[in-house]
């Protein structure tokens, strides 16, 4: 029982980074022909759109896209879950468009392949929480890749060497391949875009073209994802960078959510997850890995923090307006930040494994 409520609490998540590390690598379309259809999608997202005033078009075309793979009532927590009358619009309008949803990898302008659904999930949760969600790409793969050698030993260096082969493996094998990574880093730069008022095509479109024409492509989203996702770092200083990746991964309430639902980390009296002794080096070293891929790919240079849009001189401040009984109250903070709401689920978790815990030793005396 305990098992199954871990489970359903994170299926969500598990969804995300179980689908495909393993799978066989088919020839893998290539991006132009990929947003040829997704065009077509959301074209068709555009006109529901106009027909229903609450719906959002780039939500619509993420939840068609990821809704097959992430079937889970729990994507509802990221992005809303998928609109059923919608995907009949699409069924009826356009049957081939179904094929979108059962991609995976796709050929960049690069050369490179990426998991596309992986990716669109990574920039679908950045786009609906307006900032980059760490359990929905790199943060949770880190996880999985770390439960690989949970119990290997309790020194990082260890469990480094031993998780290198399978980090970012350009075959497409081991727990956190290279179509992975690539996904990860794309989707948090390209949930950026969205957040922009981009199409979901036209992120792709501006985001891989101007990879393509990079010098470095590699260094090009590296220097990006670092300034968004870490506010900018000094990647040559590496112990620090290496402690900027853990803390900003270890402080996020969704990693602490997803921690504390897999039994890898524990709740102290004083309510601070802890992590438990097996897993806490392999944790440490997958971030180390992380952190090192994004050092070499900038050839450790220093990222400045992205540049505030729109400054405070550009757009003047708003005239306050007074907050409604219904805008008040604790929903209203879960609103404003999001990870109140998963602190706040991964808590309950954790008592409710302890309480199940308890009750199950008591029946056995």
């Amino acid at each position: 029982m305990i098992r199954r409520f871990s489970a359903a609490l994170l299926a969500l998540c598990l969804a995300v980074l179980a689908a495909g590390p393993f799978a066989v690598r088919a020839d893998a379309p290539t991006l132009e022909d990929t947003l040829d259809k997704v065009r077509r999608l959301e074209a068709l997202a555009e006109d529901w759109a106009g027909e229903h005033p609450d719906a959002d078009p780039v939500t619509l075309t993420v939840n068609y896209l990821c809704g097959a793979r992430y079937d889970d009532p729990l994507w509802s927590l990221v992005l809303g879950g998928e609109n059923e009358a919608f995907n009949d619009r699409v069924a009826q309008s356009d049957a081939s468009l179904a094929s979108l949803r059962v991609l995976k990898n796709v050929t960049l302008p690069t050369g490179e392949t990426v998991d596309f659904l992986h990716l669109a999930a990574a920039a679908g949760a950045g786009y609906s929480y307006g900032m980059p969600q760490i359990v929905c790409s790199w943060g949770g793969d880190c996880v999985q890749l770390a439960a690989s050698v949970q119990g290997l030993s309790e020194e990082a260096e260890v469990c480094y060497e031993a998780l290198s082969a399978s980090f970012c493996d350009p075959g497409g094998s081991g727990y956190f391949p290279l179509s992975d990574w690539l996904a990860d880093v794309d989707g948090v730069n390209i949930g950026q875009r969205l957040g922009e008022g981009q199409s979901f095509s036209a992120a792709l479109e501006d985001y891989y073209a101007a990879l393509a024409e990079a010098d470095d492509p590699a260094a090009a989203r590296s220097q990006e994802f670092v300034a968004c996702q870490f506010g900018g770092a000094d990647t040559g200083d590496a112990e620090g960078f290496r402690a900027l990746v853990w803390k900003t991964f270890f402080s996020d309430a969704g990693v602490q959510l997803f921690l504390l639902a897999n039994e890898y980390a524990d709740v102290s009296g004083e309510g601070q997850t802890v992590l438990r002794a097996d897993m806490e080096a392999p944790l440490r070293a997958a971030c180390m890995l992380a952190a090192d891929r994004l050092a070499a790919d900038l050839d450790g240079a220093v990222v400045t923090p992205p540049a505030p849009t729109p400054g405070p001189e550009a757009t003047p401040a708003p005239t306050p307006v007074p907050e409604s009984p219904e805008a008040a109250g604790p929903w209203a903070a879960v609103r404003r930040d999001p990870g109140l709401l998963l602190g706040a689920m991964g808590l309950l978790a954790a008592a409710f494994l302890a309480v199940a815990a308890a009750l199950w030793r008591l029946r056995d005396r």
